[in-house]
C-alpha cells in the first residue's frame, strides 16, 4: 500500500469526525462561521506513491469545489503547524528529527509497519491541520499568518480581506 493511501485512511477518520464531508480525496465542509474549507490528498505527479495535503479557504460555501479554485489555499507544510517527527536510519539505531511532511513521502512511509505510521502520521501531521482548521473558520483567521507572510494572499484573497477591513502587507 502506498503513501497517498496509507495517508488517506488518516485522514478519513480525523476529518470525518471533524465535520468534513469527503469527494474523491478531498475532504470539505461548511465552518462555523459559514464559510468553506477543503482538503485535498494529492498524489505525486511523478508516479512514486508520495502525496501532498493541500489546503483551501473560501467564503462561498454554496457548493463543493477543489483546494485550487479557493480564495486562499496553501499546503500543509506551509502552514508551520505540522510537527517534527524522529524516524529511525538505516542502521536500525541511529534516529534523525526529520519535517512531519516527510511521512508523505512513499520512501518513508514503506519503512514504518501500519500501526505506527497511521498513528505518526495523525500525530505529526493530521491532527495539528485539523486543529489549524478548527482554528481558522473564516479567511478573517488567516490574517496573522498572512500578515507574516503575505506572499500567500494572492489578488482576490486580498481583495476579499480588504473589503473586510484588513489591508495585508505587500508579498
Amino acid at each position: 500500500m502506498d503513501a497517498a493511501t496509507r495517508v488517506e485512511g488518516v485522514c478519513a477518520e480525523v476529518f470525518g469526525q471533524r465535520g468534513f464531508r469527503k469527494r474523491a480525496r478531498s475532504w470539505y465542509r461548511t465552518t462555523s462561521a459559514g464559510e468553506y474549507q477543503v482538503v485535498n490528498l494529492q498524489r505525486s505527479p511523478w508516479g512514486s506513491g508520495s502525496c501532498y495535503l493541500n489546503l483551501g479557504w473560501d467564503v462561498d460555501a454554496s457548493s463543493f469545489r477543489s483546494e485550487n479554485r479557493c480564495l486562499l489555499r496553501l499546503r500543509a507544510q506551509e502552514t508551520g503547524v505540522v510537527e517534527p517527527t524522529r524516524l529511525v536510519r538505516g542502521d536500525g539505531v541511529t534516529e534523525v528529527e526529520v519535517p512531519g511532511t516527510a511521512l508523505l513521502d512513499e520512501e518513508v512511509s514503506s519503512t514504518m509497519p501500519e500501526a505506527a505510521f497511521a498513528a505518526e502520521v495523525r500525530r505529526a501531521v493530521v491532527l495539528p491541520v485539523a486543529d489549524l482548521l478548527e482554528r481558522t473558520p473564516s479567511i478573517v483567521d488567516l490574517v496573522p499568518f498572512l500578515t507574516a507572510k503575505p506572499w500567500f494572499a494572492l489578488r482576490d484573497a486580498r481583495a476579499e480581506l480588504a473589503r473586510r477591513g484588513h489591508e495585508l502587507p505587500a508579498g
